[in-house]
């Protein structure tokens, strides 16, 4: 499993909707992630101005994790709505190696104009 991020920004829609009858958001989303087999780490809500929902999850894959965001975002209850993916430390140590060994090929682009 892949561990992802999610943050947005409810809209007066969504406040209107859970002032006028409060709710548990978690248990009415996660009829929807089960379908995906996704599982809620955190799902936080804030005070912020960027962003009012911050959740942290895991998927299977991207493709399931941006199916799942269509679904929110057809809600028509969010301003916006963003995922990004989420590295633990190892992940992040494996993909610097990878990034390490394809630096050898890299030239910056001030290298080519000295060559040239």
């Amino acid at each position: 499993m892949n561990t992802y991020i999610i943050f947005g920004k409810a809209n007066s829609e969504y406040a209107s909707g859970m002032i006028n009858k409060p709710q548990d958001r978690l248990s009415i989303v996660k009829k929807v992630t089960d379908q995906f087999d996704m599982n809620f780490r955190e799902f936080l809500f804030t005070n912020t101005e960027s962003f009012t929902v911050f959740c942290v999850l895991d998927a299977k894959s991207d493709e399931d994790m941006e199916a799942f965001m269509q679904i929110i975002r057809a809600s028509g209850t969010w301003s916006t709505f963003f995922w990004t993916r989420a590295f633990d430390s190892m992940e992040h140590m494996k993909i610097c190696e990878k990034a390490k060994t394809g630096m050898a090929a890299y030239v910056t682009t001030m290298q080519a104009a000295e060559n040239s």
